[in-house]
């Protein structure tokens, strides 16, 4: 037997197979079990956040933009927490032009502080662009300063993405830099099933209607538990009555 823990949203899945903690692979020698350093630990916390914030990009922007915030110097802010204060003032600008043109404002964001004190802010937002309304110009028009945009591009599925946002993050840690995001995202449904099989198989089949991400597939042994694991990443490309993995 073996545990299966799935994370999913809209057109995702996310999906780990592994032992537990008691069990292990069939006839299978397992490695000795050793206790993880603090650089090993932290590598395994971000890698587990850069996994979540991808997912959560896949789930709830599926056109946006990938905006950087930044300041004229004179009006750098000199810590993290006024930094943030200034980003919440521009969040409720931002909340209020979306809602009063009939749409829900949903993002991303990570705050930095510059190796020479250049405070600014990486954003994921969504992009909305009608007639009347667009997501650069609400920026514009709530953002002071200098804005910059890139197109949000599925290549990887943003899994660079995701991981580059979380790698400042780690850097500025120790200041109090974390990514943080709007409430009203739609979260990953996490569920965890018993497979009564012996074992996982190496090339996982794909269900109809969805696509094994490329590279997303690791069949590995843990360097800590010593025992086997598997995941993989697949993308619905289409409405299926068979959704079972």
């Amino acid at each position: 037997m073996y545990i299966r823990t799935i994370l999913e949203g809209p057109g995702y899945r996310f999906v780990k197979n592994h032992y537990s903690s008691r069990g292990g692979a069939p006839g299978e020698n397992r490695k000795p079990k050793r206790k993880r350093t603090p650089e090993e630990m932290e590598r395994q916390n971000r890698w587990n956040r850069a996994k979540n914030v991808q997912l959560l990009i896949l789930g709830n922007f599926k056109e946006g933009w990938h905006v950087t915030l930044t300041y004229a110097k004179e009006k750098r802010p000199e810590t993290v927490e006024e930094a943030k204060k200034i980003l919440a003032k521009f969040h409720r600008r931002m909340k209020a032009k979306f809602k009063k043109a009939g749409f829900e404002y949903k993002w991303i964001a990570v705050t930095e502080i510059g190796k020479r004190g250049a405070a600014h802010h990486h954003l994921i937002l969504e992009d909305i662009h009608t007639e009347a309304f667009t997501t650069q110009r609400a920026v514009s028009e709530c953002w002071e300063d200098i804005t910059n945009f890139s197109m949000l591009y599925e290549e990887g599925q943003y899994e660079e993405l995701a991981d580059y946002l979380c790698k400042k993050e780690t850097k500025e840690e120790v200041t109090g830099c974390k990514v943080s995001h709007s409430r009203n995202l739609v979260m990953p449904k996490k569920t965890k099933r018993t497979m009564l099989r012996r074992t996982w198989n190496p090339e996982p089949k794909v269900p109809k209607g969805w696509m094994l991400v490329k590279d997303s597939l690791e069949n590995k042994i843990s360097d800590f538990t010593g025992r086997p694991y598997q995941h993989y990443l697949l993308i619905q490309t289409r409405r299926s009555r068979d959704g079972t993995i």
